[in-house]
């Protein structure tokens, strides 16, 4: 409950602090650009290029349209971060990507104010030498091939004489700003063209705004709030008016309204998530207590209930269910439970166990099974990964077994035969997992249930004994005393005393 309140104080912290930056004033003008088409290609990774061209485009049209009215090649400096922001609120909200401005490095390669080699002015640009030619190879229209490539070439043999070889940024910068020098002494529907021709963007178009034209540069212009039009049209910034006052209010009004509701609404969220909660906590507290009753929790859970190892650990029955994508990866049935394979988001893969039953006899394997394998190490014993328990529900997690149990290889038509060189190497391994359990463990062990079912082959066919039918040293003790006093009333108890030498 504690998490959700400071996500909540921390949602609306955060909108408090992005509201002003939202509302303030940026210079440039960006409406009719179609973000829609930026958003289009930058989600294609193939098409991150076209992105990159499209979005400078814009941008730099912007600048030049700017140009047109205060002849500054984009916003002063204390503006740059505010106009930076604005514009990559605009980006998201049409849908382009956070990772696509990255790589297109918007506000570094792609800056809203251009400095040239100490030009930051559009009649510094025009006054530098070789500009002329530019001018000269720029001559409209240039939807010719040819035309276009003329302009082109005139405008980066204008740029390397002016900076030299510089690194790509800086030769950007000088290129985006020659555009804006040129395409602020033409009107809008002229400036899309050669914006065409530079950045090689098809289908780009700006409708013209009312009111430009190709005026001499005359810095009257002062920026305006952020205005919201329709939804394919966003402004930036726009002449200032005295009689568009109220309808600059509006956005105003309008975002903190949705801010409201938004808030109204996470709260609302957050008092269902908060109850739901605390039902869950309830329920399993009754449900705990209620199994403390009729099933009493094995030492071995309170042993490895705190912490985790990379052997033996704990999982939670979420990342359970996850990985076995809800519990529909089944690898094998048994009387004990259903087995699933379970792949983790760490990597590791076991097998999951999930036992059938919830009664004292179930919940007593369950905790057998968990005292004598948890101490049980050998490379031909299956070891026990771990264990999960949600309410009634328990789970043992093995390692996972990629070539099966020993019975499919040996009764499945469609499994290729065993050559004779793998079958014996398997009875050796089996025959040291029964080694280790008669003789080196304490106390030693015996397994009342070898079959082939409970033989489990790895992907290097090394054969690993399952199962957990387990028999105490006293166990195996008493069976022999049993046999011992039956061995003269059967012939297979005959036999089998002789074998056990008793």
């Amino acid at each position: 409950m504690v998490v959700y309140a400071k996500a909540m104080l921390g949602f609306l912290a955060f909108i408090g602090l992005q509201l002003p930056l939202i509302l303030a004033d940026c210079p440039l003008d960006l409406s009719g650009s179609n973000f829609t088409l930026v958003a289009s290609l930058c989600s294609n990774k193939n098409e991150r290029g076209k992105c990159c061209r499209y979005m400078n485009a814009f941008v730099a049209f912007s600048v030049a349209r700017h140009a047109n009215v205060t002849g500054n090649l984009g916003v002063t400096s204390n503006l740059s971060d505010v106009c930076i922001h604005s514009i990559l609120q605009t980006m998201e909200l049409y849908g382009v990507p956070r990772n696509a401005t990255n790589f297109c490095g918007f506000g570094t390669k792609i800056p809203v104010s251009y400095y040239c080699r100490d030009r930051t002015t559009v009649s510094q640009m025009l006054e530098s030498p070789k500009f002329m030619d530019v001018t000269k190879n720029c001559k409209l229209p240039l939807s010719q091939e040819n035309e276009c490539r003329k302009c082109l070439n005139a405008g980066i043999n204008y740029v390397h004489h002016l900076v030299g070889s510089q690194d790509n940024i800086t030769l950007s910068t000088c290129r985006d700003a020659t555009f804006a020098a040129l395409a602020s002494q033409v009107d809008n529907i002229s400036a899309v063209e050669i914006a065409s021709c530079f950045f090689q963007v098809g289908g780009f178009n700006i409708p013209p705004v009312l009111g430009s034209s190709p005026s001499p540069p005359a810095p009257k212009a002062s920026p305006s709030p952020l205005v919201a039009a329709t939804p394919n049209q966003l402004v930036l910034g726009a002449p200032p008016n005295q009689k568009h006052h109220e309808r600059h209010l509006m956005p105003i009004l309008g975002i903190g309204i949705a801010v409201t509701v938004a808030a109204i609404m996470m709260l609302i969220v957050l008092v269902v998530l908060i109850r739901k909660k605390s039902r869950e906590l309830e329920d399993s507290e009754n449900v705990n207590t209620n199994s403390s009753k009729h099933f009493p929790t094995c030492r071995a859970m309170h042993k490895f209930q705190e912490g985790t190892s990379s052997m033996f650990r704990k999982y939670s029955y979420k990342e359970t269910k996850r990985g076995t994508y809800g519990f529909s990866t089944i690898i094998g049935r048994g009387g004990f439970g259903t087995v699933y394979k379970a792949q983790y988001t760490d990597g590791s893969m076991v097998a999951v166990k999930r036992m059938n039953r919830v009664s004292e006899q179930g919940e007593d394997e369950f905790c057998r099974e968990i005292e004598l394998l948890a101490r049980l190490h050998h490379r031909h014993l299956v070891a026990l990964r771990g264990f999960c328990i949600k309410k009634r529900k328990r789970f043992l997690m093995y390692e996972y077994m990629s070539n099966g149990c020993l019975k499919d290889h040996l009764h499945s038509p469609g499994k290729t035969p065993l050559s004779w060189e793998t079958r014996i190497q398997i009875a050796i391994d089996v025959a040291n997992a029964l080694e280790y359990l008669h003789f080196y463990c304490d106390p030693p062990l015996c397994h009342r249930d070898i079959k082939s079912s409970n033989i489990l082959l790895d992907e290097d066919f090394v054969a690993k004994v399952s199962g957990c039918r387990f028999w105490p040293c006293t166990c195996f003790k008493r069976w022999l005393y049993l046999l011992r006093t039956c061995k003269n009333r059967h012939p297979w108890n005959s036999r089998l005393a002789s074998h056990w030498k008793v």
